[in-house]
């Protein structure tokens, strides 16, 4: 079993869904799930993130806005934005306030695998 807490913030809950059954069966036992930016922030006030997937494209507050506000609530928590759209503005501004990497939408196995290994995650 892995103790690393992650966090899967996303609107769209197929894309949750998915890829906490990728990451549980990966052997990751501590899989969060939030559907806005609201329950992010509430769920970072109790359990330190590890590692926090974020999507870009969030109701109420999007995620290059969340970004700013966990890089102050969840300073330790590697954040990866993602998106299906990749544009280099994006992306520019994702790693400038301060997210570890991107990840392309749609979220494959392979794509989390690959992620996991590059952050440091065994």
């Amino acid at each position: 079993m892995k103790h690393t807490n992650i966090l899967i913030i996303d609107d769209v809950e197929a894309i949750r869904t998915f890829s906490s059954l990728v990451l549980k069966r990966m052997g990751y036992e501590f899989v969060e799930t939030a559907d806005s930016a609201e329950v992010a922030l509430e769920k970072v006030q109790y359990v330190v993130f590890d590692l926090i997937l974020l999507d870009i494209n969030l109701p109420s507050m999007n995620g290059l806005e969340l970004l700013k506000h966990l890089s102050t609530k969840s300073p330790n928590s590697k954040v990866v934005m993602c998106s299906a759209n990749s544009s280099d503005n994006n992306i520019r501004q994702a790693i400038a306030d301060g997210a570890e990497g991107f990840l392309v939408k749609p979220v494959t196995p392979t794509s989390l695998v690959s992620l996991l290994h590059r952050l440091g995650f065994k």
